[in-house]
């Protein structure tokens, strides 16, 4: 049981005319805003982010004007492996784009035929719209880099256009359908 004076205290501090007529108010509203403004700029550039697909490369796998999570810390830790969806950038003025990593550093990749060839080997894609042309190759992926193509294939700018893309490149990754895509 409370004795009257420390329930006196304690309604004296959640007391309105208290909290109003408080002096150091501003300074913590100007504290809170601006580690709250930290925490986004921080989360958003390392941890995850928001972004929308306004291109139709990844079709049917991630439709057009769609909004996704990018997991932005997983490549951290790890490397991007074959069928990741990959965010990345050609160069820092360009935007972001959506594609999937196919080849691997370190191997050998030729576009024949409408399939596509990883060591002598076809790759099974059951995620393309259609066949891969025109024939490519064969193309000897360096060390950091990565073979990346969209999912439709008659309409994607992907590394057949553009070359191989630098591991510094990719931003983050995708899980279609995942809502909070933390692996």
């Amino acid at each position: 049981m409370m004795t009257e004076s420390r329930e006196h205290k304690m309604r004296a501090f959640f007391n309105s005319r208290f909290v109003k007529g408080e002096k150091r108010r501003s300074h913590r509203l100007a504290f809170v805003l601006f580690w709250s403004i930290l925490m986004y700029l921080f989360f958003s550039h390392f941890v995850i982010s928001v972004g929308i697909i306004r291109e139709t490369s990844m079709v049917p796998t991630v439709p057009e004007d769609g909004y996704y999570l990018v997991n932005r810390y997983i490549y951290y830790v790890t490397r991007p492996k074959r069928g990741d969806i990959v965010v990345l950038r050609q160069n820092a003025h360009t935007p972001e784009i959506l594609k999937r990593v196919v080849g691997l550093e370190g191997e050998t990749l030729l576009i024949k035929g409408g399939h596509v060839y990883i060591d002598g080997r076809r790759l099974d894609e059951p995620y393309a719209l259609g066949g891969t042309y025109p024939d490519f190759g064969p193309h000897a992926i360096k060390k950091d880099t990565y073979f990346i193509l969209g999912d439709n294939r008659k309409v994607s700018k992907d590394s057949r256009h553009f070359g191989t893309v630098p591991f510094q490149n990719i931003e983050g990754k995708i899980k279609p359908g995942v809502i909070f895509p933390l692996y």
